[in-house]
């Protein structure tokens, strides 16, 4: 079928002789104008808004589960949250306070003395604080066989409290030949320098004091 371009011309000027199939093209052309406007304006915003509202969504999901999986080692991180804390009291009890650090170097002096040590040197030093707990180190020089230096050591590792014994040095003792008279086996010393270490928990006190 052949179109009148007049009357294509004549739809906006003289709508009312204009041939029924123009109008009907007509009409259709304008609807699907307005169907592509609406498709370009309104739907394709949608479409993006939608995509917006998708991608939050998955990172509120991504989120979610990491949270969940947090909730989900709650009970796992209380129960070693219990331990650390009983732990920490048992080694907070180990520590003595300022007023059993005395009786505790006297221990250690008699530990010495018991397993039959000949003590040249035991002197505490100054505290060196750090930052939960406070060292008081104790300077060692003894004498005593192989065995005797072993059960000091043993005895104290036995104390309810906290010591180590740091720096260690060893040398035989030495002594002066003495001509006709043989060395009685198992009489040998050994001469023993160390650091001996004591803790104690710093409390409130000692922290405002140093503050």
């Amino acid at each position: 079928m052949a179109i009148d371009l007049q009357e294509i011309n004549s739809l906006i000027e003289d709508p009312a002789n204009v041939s029924l199939p123009i109008k009907v093209g007509a009409i259709l052309a304008l609807f699907g104008l307005v169907v592509f406007a609406g498709y370009k304006f309104i739907i394709v915003d949608e479409i993006a808004a939608h995509e917006q509202v998708v991608a939050k969504e998955v990172g509120l999901r991504q989120t979610f589960e990491k949270k969940q999986a947090r909730a989900n080692q709650l009970p796992a991180l209380r129960a070693q949250l219990a331990e650390m804390q009983t732990s920490f009291a048992a080694l907070k009890r180990q520590l003595p306070s300022d007023t059993e650090i005395p009786g505790l170097i006297l221990d250690i002096s008699e530990k010495g003395l018991t397993n039959g040590l000949e003590i040249d040197l035991f002197e505490p030093k100054p505290e060196v604080q750090k930052e939960f707990f406070a060292e008081k180190p104790i300077t060692l020089k003894a004498k005593g066989t192989y065995n005797e230096l072993a059960g000091f050591v043993s005895d104290l590792s036995g104390l309810p409290r906290i010591v180590t014994i740091n720096n260690i040095h060893l040398t035989p003792e030495k002594t002066s030949s003495t001509k006709g008279k043989k060395k009685k086996p198992g009489a040998s010393r050994i001469i023993l320098e160390a650091t001996i270490k004591t803790y104690r928990y710093l409390n409130e006190d000692d922290e405002e004091n140093d503050g």
